[in-house]
Formats: C-alpha cells, sequence, structure tokens
C-alpha cells in the first residue's frame, strides 16, 4: 500500500535488507525550485564496512561534471535532489523485485512532491526498476526498456511530462568497472540540468571530456542481460 509517512515504514516487511539502517525521507522545505532528481540504488552499508557514503560519491560525481560542491546542500542549490530507490542497506549485492515494489510507493510519493521536477537522472539498475515499477502503475508500462544501465545509457526516455537520464551507478565500487563511467555521469547530471531548464546557483566551469547528449526524443529499444545496481 502506498507510504503515508515517509519517515517510517510500516512493519519493514523486506528481508534482504538491513532495516536498523532505515533512511527517513527528509523532503526540503522550499521544493519549488527542484527540478531533478536523482535516484541511487540505496544507503550505503552501516558499520565498519560503510567506508564510502551516498552523499560522497554523488559530491564526486558533480564535480566531475564541473560543479563546485562540497555538500548535499550545494547540489540541491543546482535544483537538484538526491535520493534513493530503497531506503533501507542492501544486505547482499542485489535486491529483490519485491523489495524495489514494496519501497516504490515511497518513491513515488517523493517525486509527486516536487510539482517542477523536468528531469530525473537514473543511477543504475535499481533506480530504473523502481521507476519502471511506478510507470506500470501509472501508464501501464513501463518507462525504460529492462536490462543493464549500461545498454540504455545515453538515451532520454519520457516519463509523463519528464525526461528519464539512465546512467550508471555513481559509486566508488561502480566506477572502477570502466574507465569513462564518471564522464558518462558527467555528462548526465550536465544534460538533466540542462533538460530541466533551471537556472543553479552555482556554476560549473568545466565541461566533461565527452561531447554531450543532445537528443531531447526517446530512443527505446529491448534489451536483456544482467543487471548492476
Amino acid at each position: 500500500m502506498p507510504a503515508d509517512d515517509l519517515t517510517a515504514c510500516d512493519g519493514y516487511p523486506c528481508n534482504d535488507v538491513r532495516h536498523v539502517g532505515f533512511v527517513a525521507t527528509e523532503l526540503p522545505r522550499n521544493r519549488e525550485p527542484i527540478r531533478v532528481i536523482m535516484i541511487a540504488a540505496a544507503p550505503p552499508p552501516t558499520g565498519p564496512t560503510g567506508s564510502r557514503t551516498c552523499s560522497q560519491d554523488t559530491i564526486e560525481a558533480f564535480r566531475s561534471a564541473g560543479y563546485h560542491v562540497s555538500s548535499l546542500d550545494d547540489i540541491g542549490d543546482l535544483g537538484v535532489y538526491v535520493t534513493t530507490a530503497v531506503k533501507c542497506p542492501k544486505i547482499g549485492f542485489g535486491l529483490n523485485q519485491e523489495t524495489i515494489e514494496a519501497c516504490s510507493y515511497r518513491l513515488q510519493a517523493e517525486i509527486e512532491s516536487f510539482p517542477n521536477v523536468r528531469s530525473i537522472l537514473l543511477m543504475g539498475n535499481t533506480a530504473i526498476r523502481a521507476i519502471n515499477v511506478i510507470a506500470l502503475r501509472m501508464f501501464g508500462e513501463p518507462a525504460v526498456p529492462t536490462g543493464s544501465a549500461y545498454k540504455v545509457k545515453g538515451h532520454e526516455y519520457p516519463f509523463g511530462d519528464i525526461t528519464l537520464f539512465p546512467s550508471y551507478p555513481e559509486s566508488g565500487r561502480n566506477l572502477s568497472v570502466e574507465g569513462n563511467q564518471q564522464d558518462v555521469i558527467a555528462v548526465d547530471i550536465r544534460n538533466a540540468i540542462t533538460v530541466a531548464g533551471g537556472t543553479p546557483t552555482r556554476p560549473h566551469t568545466t565541461r566533461p571530456r565527452r561531447s554531450q547528449h543532445t537528443s531531447r526524443g526517446p530512443q527505446p529499444r529491448t534489451v536483456t542481460g544482467p543487471g548492476d545496481d
């Protein structure tokens, strides 16, 4: 059922996450300036294994895109809201579809809380799966072809009047898989902000080494293959 309270979970039904690490949703007081949402997979692990945090990786991704940021508040000044598809840290490598579906109501409520959102960055396959669950409820069909994020990167897909940008996970662990992933993420961030049409209060000063993708139209195709986070 839809979550009425974004600061709590009803019964913690999922068995593939650490409930002790549940992250309550904190929506900004002023939601009007938010025009971009970045959705990662899940909060970082708790305890000694959580050597990096979501915020550190996200800040580094925006710096790679050329933005002078040092905190999530700075990223918010760009008109970007950062969240996760699942609100508890993962126990293993992947996440069950049931877990993504259970949290998707909460994610949908977050998205609907921002009236001026025009683009959404999907940072890996978990975020893509979550938005597809929401799209099935809202529109009767998935918004992004299923499969690995690398097979749909560089394309844009409609989600109502919002443009979706499937991308790579921004965590340091995943960035080591392919040498150019940081550049790809940087371009996606810049494109998402540009498509959203917002006027950021914090400037960018450098360009990614890869040229920006400029197509505004969706370019769907059917893909299959193992997923990444």
